[in-house]
């Protein structure tokens, strides 16, 4: 469930923003090298931070899921006053990265899915002390979990059980072989 979501995220920004030239799920690539990281800047990680869990009864779960959107860059240009425009634009293409995030994400949500549409409820600036301009965006969005659900039928009728659910209740299995004999 949570694979899928993040997998129609990071199609929906490779669609919508051609300046990322790296879109993967968080495994710590940032976080965890030796010399550089093995991404191509600007990068964009996508990770559930948490999701947070509501019994609706009959083995149905609400949640609230909380998305983390890293993106970082590796400037080398310049952003001072007097640099060359050319520079200066270079180095705030991140700024217009994270407005088109924000904009393709904002509302949307998968076709066909159980999540609700996304919304953003923070930003902020990763101070990092190896020269890459991180920032991470965090969206949240509703999801409804009937997978549990099948699980846990209680169906009295061994055959309703088999015929819908495949399935017969542990507690009739022994009562069906008898009659069958």
């Amino acid at each position: 469930m949570i694979n899928d979501l993040l997998s129609a995220i990071a199609a929906r920004l490779a669609s919508v923003e051609p300046n990322l030239k790296y879109i993967d799920q968080d495994w710590g690539q940032l976080d965890f090298y030796q010399e550089s990281p093995p991404v191509k800047f600007p990068a964009c990680l996508l990770e559930c931070q948490q999701t947070s869990w509501n019994n609706q009864g009959r083995y149905l779960q609400d949640g609230i899921i909380n998305l983390s959107v890293r993106v970082a860059d590796l400037p080398v240009a310049n952003t001072s006053l007097r640099a060359p425009a050319a520079q200066k634009s270079r180095a705030a293409a991140i700024w217009v990265i994270l407005q088109n995030i924000h904009i393709a994400l904002y509302g949307w949500r998968p076709d066909g899915s159980q999540f609700g549409p996304l919304s953003r409820v923070s930003t902020r600036r990763v101070k990092r002390d190896d020269g890459i301009r991180e920032f991470e965006m965090v969206f949240i969005c509703t999801v409804t979990d009937h997978s549990a659900e099948t699980q846990f039928y209680n169906i009295a009728d061994p055959e309703v059980a088999a015929a819908q659910f495949n399935t017969v209740p542990p507690d009739k299995v022994l009562e069906v072989s008898i009659k069958e004999l």
